[in-house]
């Protein structure tokens, strides 16, 4: 769905083009449908973490946030990337990068046994590092299954200890008022040594 959504994303088209493109694909290909209502935010509106699409029209310069999953046999999936429409400026880039590491690094330090909250603050401390701290405001995941937001919670309050066999997002974010946002999520499912990675779209930085 998120090579397909990349073909049909042109300026001019509207966020809610996007939705309903993305419900559309995915139900075509077998999904029961959306596992929640896709949050598709662009330009300035992507600052807002759930921000609700509407009738705004993309223009070259926006980023574009794209959080969406599909309910198959009664399961539910969970993603996000952030896209640019046109060349994104170097400050868009610098954001976007701090947000892979700190995926990245958070993703790497999974393994079974280690408190929800320890991964949430490797990745957070990485965005704090950066001076965007003030950014990051909500937690950096979540169990997924039958649910779309399913225990354990990854925050800095969550003392959840992490098992083998769960399934977690990994969603840090950097959002500024006026300016945009950028947000990545991945599903991993924790095993007995680590996690492997179920999201295999692309995080290379994408502009269209």
């Amino acid at each position: 769905t998120f090579v397909h959504i990349l073909d049909f994303i042109k300026p001019g088209i509207s966020e809610i083009d996007i939705t309903c493109e993305i419900e559309y694909y995915m139900k075509k290909n077998g999904a029961q449908g959306p596992a929640f209502k896709p949050i598709v935010v662009s330009g300035l509106r992507s600052s807002l973490p759930h921000g609700e699409p509407t009738s705004k029209k993309l223009v070259p310069g926006d980023f574009i946030t794209l959080d969406f999953g599909a309910r198959y046999d009664y399961y539910c999936s969970d993603m996000t990337r952030t896209i640019f429409l046109g060349k994104p400026t170097s400050k868009q880039v610098q954001i976007y990068n701090i947000v892979i590491e700190a995926q990245k690094r958070a993703i790497d330090s999974i393994k079974p046994g280690f408190l929800s909250n320890e991964i949430d603050k490797v990745a957070r401390s990485l965005i704090e590092e950066n001076g965007f701290g003030d950014f990051f405001g909500h937690g950096l995941g979540h169990g997924v299954g039958i649910e779309v937001h399913e225990n354990p919670k990854l925050s800095h309050k969550s003392e959840t200890k992490l098992e083998p066999g769960m399934v977690i997002t990994v969603e840090p974010g950097i959002y500024i008022e006026n300016f945009g946002g950028v947000r990545i999520e991945d599903m991993v499912i924790v095993t007995f040594d680590g996690c492997v990675n179920l999201t295999h779209s692309s995080k290379d930085l994408i502009y269209l």
